[in-house]
């Protein structure tokens, strides 16, 4: 992992530990029908895609509202504290003092630019991809990771897309780079990666 000089990061979930809100968004939505969820199984719908997990109770309950209601709550909410998950701080000022560099590649839209403020992390980043940007597609499309890449000089060998889910190491797969999983450990799956990590501490680990 030393030997990386692109470290592209996916925001919710990786970055920031914002499943919390996002649940709650939904909890909130389907409560609006009279609808209940268990936690855990939202959160095992959003680890596709938050969209994903809308369409499949939108499809369960037959809610053709229920994207309509999400999109409220998650605006009522953009202001909602957020936590960075532990060291993430750590690892992303190591990766600059090696003299590389993160960026981030997030299907979330503008918010993200805010999320980052409250948490002080704007500043580690050189470039943000996100929703409504001309070179974003959503995951798992690898147009982004193959923009960051051309811009900045990328290559397979050199170039890491980090994630917490399974689309978000498959647009590093079709962009050729190299992958690391964060393991969600309420949802455990384990996708094909270079590199698996339970925490942050075990990524600064292998940085030093």
């Amino acid at each position: 992992m030393k030997n990386i000089k692109h470290f592209i990061w996916d925001f919710d979930g990786t970055l920031a530990d914002s499943y919390p809100n996002l649940i709650r968004y939904m909890q909130q939505s389907l409560a609006d029908f009279g609808k209940t969820a268990d936690p855990v199984e939202i959160l095992e719908k959003m680890m596709e895609t938050v969209g994903h997990a809308i369409r499949w109770y939108d499809a369960l309950y037959d809610l053709p509202q229920l994207s309509e209601r999400f999109d409220y709550y998650h605006e009522l909410g953009r202001n909602d504290p957020v936590c960075a998950f532990e060291n993430v701080t750590e690892v992303l000022s190591r990766i600059q003092q090696m003299g590389a560099y993160n960026y981030i590649y997030t299907n979330r839209g503008e918010t993200v630019d805010g999320m980052l403020d409250q948490m002080g992390l704007r500043s580690y980043f050189r470039e943000i991809v996100k929703a409504g940007d001309p070179e974003f597609e959503f995951k798992p499309s690898p147009r982004s990771i193959l923009y960051l890449m051309q811009k900045y000089g990328g290559t397979p060998d050199n170039t890491v897309m980090i994630g917490d889910r399974k689309c978000d190491l498959e647009s590093g797969y079709l962009a050729g780079c190299k992958t690391i999983h964060l393991q969600t450990p309420s949802v455990l799956q384990y996708p094909p990666c270079n590199w698996r990590i339970t925490n942050y501490q075990e990524m600064l680990d292998k940085l030093q």
